[in-house]
């Protein structure tokens, strides 16, 4: 019997066509000119955001942040509510003044912690601001833009922020090295250590 392959909704033909909108040519263009980049989503897009924020800044020359410390997340969502978690995060990182941005993803498009945390961004800090979302937003400001990808599974949605941030990286120049070219460096470096330090890696 053939295995019947998940549903994955024609994603990269999406991907494709969604990054010559005027949306995501305008989410390019603000995260070239920032220097801070703040992640953040929650349950699988919370994963792709910490991920984001590792990648990001070992791929760029911008500094990003997620929050990824499961101590001060519960310490944050037990004193002032899950739906607070992002605000109070942000306001203990964020520097006034500075050229940031926070980007946020969501499946539904709806999601309170996230919502809040952009629209304080943007009304407090003066941070520019995007929400990747799975489905359009009922609630974002008008004033706060959004790449929505009209998503049916939030699998799916996740594998295109993920798409969605690894692109940002290459529309700044930079890009990814290969596996193969890991494997080369990682070999070198270890061989270094063998013959200079170590006798066994």
């Amino acid at each position: 019997m053939k295995t019947q392959m998940i549903e994955f909704e024609n994603l990269l033909e999406t991907f494709k066509s969604k990054i010559d909108t005027k949306e995501f040519k305008k989410l390019q263009v603000d995260f070239d000119k920032s220097d801070t980049i703040f992640f953040i989503g929650n349950g699988g897009v919370h994963s792709v955001a910490t991920h984001a924020a590792s990648d990001v800044s070992r791929l760029t020359s911008k500094k990003c942040y997620s929050l990824d410390s499961a101590s001060y997340l519960t310490s944050i969502a037990n004193d002032y509510s899950y739906n607070n978690i992002f605000i109070r995060w942000l306001e203990d990182y964020a520097v006034e003044g500075s050229n940031s941005m926070v980007i946020g993803f969501s499946g539904s498009g709806n999601s309170k912690n996230v919502i809040s945390c952009l629209t304080l961004a943007t009304d407090k800090y003066n941070f520019k601001t995007n929400l990747i979302s799975g489905q359009k937003s009922a609630f974002l400001p008008d004033y706060i833009d959004q790449v929505c990808f009209d998503n049916k599974y939030f699998h799916v949605h996740e594998i295109l922020c993920m798409l969605t941030f690894y692109q940002l990286i290459h529309g700044t120049g930079n890009s990814c090295p290969t596996i193969k070219d890991e494997i080369v460096r990682k070999g070198a470096h270890a061989e270094s250590y063998r013959t200079t330090k170590y006798k066994e890696i």
